[in-house]
């Protein structure tokens, strides 16, 4: 092993330099972290988890185990994950990515009060964690908690405006809750950067019915029926519509 200090050749067993003295254990894990991260971003998450879990047989890092909770999350291994990310919560626990992590993975296991926990920490760690915020909106919804996933989204979007899936699931509130004008001027605002979604003009179809207002209504469902004619809930609406509009005109 060359010394990265003074570039002198040591024997494989050797733990510090034999002319300068510096830790050539520090060199070998700057080594196997280079070749984790590479692994990692290419998404060879498992071969990542091997090359990490070199390092923790030396020390005990937060780091570390956060990435191998997050390979291990992305491999669809919620077991091995949860173990490797409350770990790196007991040695850091002051990182919000890693309270976020894992409320992610709670989440997935269908530990729905823990992964809130967890989302509403990394928030307290770090307020502007928008990605946070935005899985807190979506556990609230799935949770029935309708006012506390509106009040989520209204801050995401509040805070970061360019967020743009956070208006879809806004809207889809807003319409559970009977917020007509709400849900009309939001998927509106996501139809802006989003015109060719189909599901998003249905639930304003929707909406402009419950307004009142007849031609936005079929203008929208007509819209969904073009981008995708298998949306039977949407042709079935505008046949209705455009017989009433036939009716009273």
């Amino acid at each position: 092993m060359k010394c990265t200090r003074c570039k002198t050749d040591n024997l494989p067993e050797n733990k510090y330099c034999i002319e300068c003295g510096y830790d050539l254990r520090i060199t070998g894990v700057q080594s196997i972290l280079a070749g984790a991260w590479e692994l990692e971003l290419k998404g060879l998450y498992l071969e990542s988890i091997a090359e990490f879990e070199k390092i923790l047989k030396l020390e005990p890092r937060g780091d570390i185990h956060l990435h191998v909770g997050n390979a291990y999350y992305r491999s669809a291994k919620l077991k091995e994950a949860v173990y490797h990310l409350e770990r790196a919560l007991a040695l850091a626990p002051h990182r919000a990515d890693i309270h976020y992590s894992l409320g992610l993975a709670y989440h997935q296991e269908a530990k729905i009060d823990k992964a809130v926990k967890e989302f509403k920490k990394a928030l307290e760690l770090n307020p502007d964690f928008h990605n946070a915020l935005y899985w807190l909106g979506s556990v609230y919804y799935h949770q029935g908690k309708m006012d506390e996933a509106c009040e989520a989204y209204r801050k995401l979007i509040e805070a970061h405006p360019n967020f743009i899936i956070a208006y879809y699931h806004l809207g889809i509130v807003c319409a559970t809750k009977g917020l007509t004008d709400e849900t009309i001027e939001t998927f509106k605002k996501f139809l802006e950067t989003n015109p060719d979604d189909a599901i998003a003009n249905y639930h304003l179809g929707i909406a402009f019915y419950k307004k009142g207002d007849l031609d936005a209504s079929i203008a929208a469902f007509r819209r969904a029926v073009e981008l995708d004619p298998d949306d039977v809930r949407s042709k079935e609406n505008l046949k209705t519509l455009e017989g009433l509009r036939v009716q009273f005109s």
